[in-house]
């Protein structure tokens, strides 16, 4: 039986064959790509297949399509980046759904916290929180604070299992975390911490949940919005979930 074309793949190796041409041409940002079919002569693939690859690019941001003008680069097209900035898409929809388990665990949390929690830990997770508002207001960087904070309420919901998924998560949290040291999403997100503390202090239930849903579509907005290549270290998005 003749397996199917991988039309995904093909795309996928076009995109991989214009980028080593750009590279290998030194073109940079602003420059023009050869017209449609010089590129297609060039690279010796079909003008449908070719202009689904340079739909993609599009998408991406890579390059820029001005009607009557032409094709222009709009990023840097080096070799050896074309798998990372093909799976940012992929690695969101990853991420995206992994906040949606994360949305549950933390509604569980802090349900149960609130029927455990002691007044000790009460007194340590204002502690941590006022620390981290005050990472927040320097604009330095937060992800210690806000990891112990979120663990002080996974811990206090007397659930051992619970805070060892939290744990497994903790390659992923680098993500979730990451937005913090972005001073633009540290201004948006500013009063939420306060504001879990606060209704897990008050055992309001339904004000926790309305906090965390608050929070977690905010990241989600950010994650969409975020076309960066990833990093090592975790940074825009983690090698690993």
């Amino acid at each position: 039986m003749v397996r199917p074309v991988n039309r995904t793949k093909l795309t996928e190796n076009i995109i991989e064959a214009i980028v080593d041409y750009a590279s290998s041409s030194q073109l940079n940002i602003g420059d023009r790509l050869p017209s449609e079919r010089e590129l297609a002569n060039e690279l010796r693939v079909s003008r449908p297949l070719l202009r689904e690859a340079l739909r993609k690019m599009e998408s991406l941001n890579l390059i820029e399509v001005l009607p009557g003008k032409g094709t222009f680069i709009k990023a840097p097209l080096k070799n050896g980046m074309t798998y990372i900035v093909l799976h940012i898409e992929e690695e969101k929809g990853r991420i995206l759904e992994v906040l949606e388990i994360r949305r549950l665990l933390e509604r569980y949390a802090m349900e149960e916290a609130m029927k455990n929690i002691t007044e000790d830990e009460v007194k340590e997770l204002e502690r941590w929180v006022n620390l981290l508002e005050e990472k927040l207001r320097r604009g330095d960087d937060s992800r210690e604070e806000n990891w112990t904070f979120h663990s002080i309420i996974y811990k206090a919901s007397r659930n051992k299992f619970l805070f060892d998924i939290l744990e497994g998560l903790k390659e992923f949290h680098l993500y979730w975390e990451d937005p913090f040291t972005c001073p633009s999403f540290a201004d948006r997100t500013y009063s939420f911490h306060r504001e879990i503390f606060k209704s897990i202090k008050e055992r309001d239930i339904g004000r926790a949940y309305s906090v965390i849903d608050k929070l977690i579509e905010m990241i989600k907005d950010e994650v969409r919005r975020n076309n960066s290549i990833p990093r090592n270290g975790g940074r825009n998005y983690p090698q690993k979930i």
